[in-house]
């Protein structure tokens, strides 16, 4: 109980942080893109500290199974309560960018947020574990860690590529949905996409995300990593654009732009 209850109190102490300062940002930043990525590195640092937390425990053999599996469902529907519309995932920014909703530069910068606060949470955890909140933090273990891919480069790439599709068909969808459910809705698919693909590479479809949680451990290079948790659910993402608008629109907008300039080209040379 003093295992739970240490990681229960630090998980708390971050959500409350996090949602701190999330309302510092809204009133002291303009509305638009600086409040919009202040956004995205708080919640990105509170995601990424919460499921590093939850991460310890499992890995020590703290939590039964269907312990971890509700904590999981428990964790994200926190986040998706108060996340205040960040996307916190690198997958979600480009989508945006593929789809011809967010211009190229934005989209840069929002992912460079995301990864900047999994780059942050790498940083603030051993502060929080200092802290010896847990017998787990007084041991250091939470500074050492070792990979959750138990599984082949190409079939660990496929099940986060298939997470990620799995995930954004849902999102794709979620309009259909009550407002009230959606949270719920999409807590209930990540906690099955953990049950089902967690024990081969840990289940972690967000590139900002493995970045922050899996990128240190021992076990595989950074190559394999970036590999599994970047190239896998980008593609996942890509092939959600194209199941649901049948194309890129963002290619097709650019395919579109480029035959008007070929014609006003030849208008002039005639």
């Amino acid at each position: 109980m003093e295992i739970l209850g240490g990681s229960a109190v630090l998980v708390t102490g971050t959500v409350l942080l996090c949602g701190t300062a999330r309302a510092v940002c809204r009133s002291r930043l303009p509305d638009g893109l600086s409040q919009q990525l202040a956004l995205e590195v708080v919640s990105t640092v509170q995601l990424c500290c919460c499921v590093r937390e939850l991460a310890l425990l499992a890995g020590q053999g703290e939590l039964h199974p269907a312990a971890s599996l509700f904590l999981t469902y428990l964790v994200s529907l926190v986040h998706g309560l108060s996340c205040g519309g960040a996307a916190c995932n690198p997958c979600g920014s480009l989508e945006q960018y593929l789809r011809g909703e967010a211009p190229a530069g934005g989209t840069a910068l929002g992912v460079s947020a995301q990864l900047g606060g999994a780059l942050l949470c790498r940083l603030l955890m051993p502060a929080l574990w200092s802290l010896q909140l847990s017998p787990l933090h007084r041991q250091g273990t939470g500074s050492d860690c070792h990979s959750a891919l138990r599984t082949s480069l190409l079939s660990g790439a496929a099940v986060e590529m298939a997470c990620t599709l799995c995930l954004f068909c849902l999102l794709r969808n979620l309009e259909r949905v009550q407002p009230a459910y959606r949270p719920h809705l999409v807590s209930l698919l990540i906690t099955g996409l953990v049950y089902i693909g967690g024990h081969l590479t840990g289940a972690v479809f967000n590139p900002a995300l493995a970045f922050s949680i899996m990128f240190h451990c021992k076990g595989n290079t950074l190559f394999e990593y970036a590999f599994v948790y970047w190239i896998g659910p980008i593609i996942g993402m890509v092939l959600s654009v194209i199941l649901f608008d049948k194309c890129i629109p963002r290619l097709r907008s650019s395919d579109s732009k480029t035959v008007v300039r070929a014609g006003q080209h030849l208008k002039k040379h005639n």
